[in-house]
């Protein structure tokens, strides 16, 4: 009887050891697995140092994500905002270009203001070239969707200030 007793109590010493290898084991991953979220988390917040603690990386990520909300919130009162002043947007109007020309005896002035979209200032000054217009300055500004260039160019003919000006409304 006292070998069954002294059997017993290895078995469940092994048992325990066991167990207690799969907590450890199970503690070393959950806190890999920490580690790594942290990682992450500091990696999407600007202007963290490498070397930043983790309550550092937490109380940042609460204040770009609190910044981030701010900034949706601001963006969604503009978009209502122009909506309440102008109708709900619509793929005509975000597609029209004002045309502003004024010339005098030497120069030919235009402005031209359209929605910010990719390559339309390579078109406006296109236009400019297929009309072999000499451009002596031209001038870009931005402001939220709405994109303005201005073009000051050499004099020219009546009949070719309305020609770029019809092809810069179509564009």
């Amino acid at each position: 009887m006292p070998e069954t007793g002294s059997t017993g109590q290895g078995k469940a010493s092994a048992s325990s050891r066991s167990i207690k290898k799969d907590v450890i084991h199970m503690e070393r991953s959950r806190r890999e697995k920490m580690t790594e979220f942290y990682t992450m988390l500091q990696s999407m917040v600007p202007n963290l140092f490498p070397k930043a603690t983790r309550t550092r990386i937490v109380d940042e990520a609460i204040a770009y994500i609190k910044g981030l909300e701010e900034v949706v919130a601001a963006l969604e009162a503009q978009k209502a905002a122009r909506e309440a002043s102008s109708g709900p947007a619509t793929l005509h109007s975000q597609r029209s270009s004002t045309v502003e020309v004024s010339a005098s005896a030497n120069t030919a002035f235009f402005a031209i203001n359209f929605a910010a979209r990719p390559g339309m200032v390579m078109k406006v000054l296109q236009v400019f070239e297929d009309h072999k217009a000499e451009v002596l300055n031209a001038t870009i500004a931005c402001d939220g969707g709405s994109v303005t260039v201005t073009v000051t160019a050499s004099e020219m003919e009546e009949e070719a200030l309305g020609k770029i000006k019809g092809d810069l409304i179509l564009i």
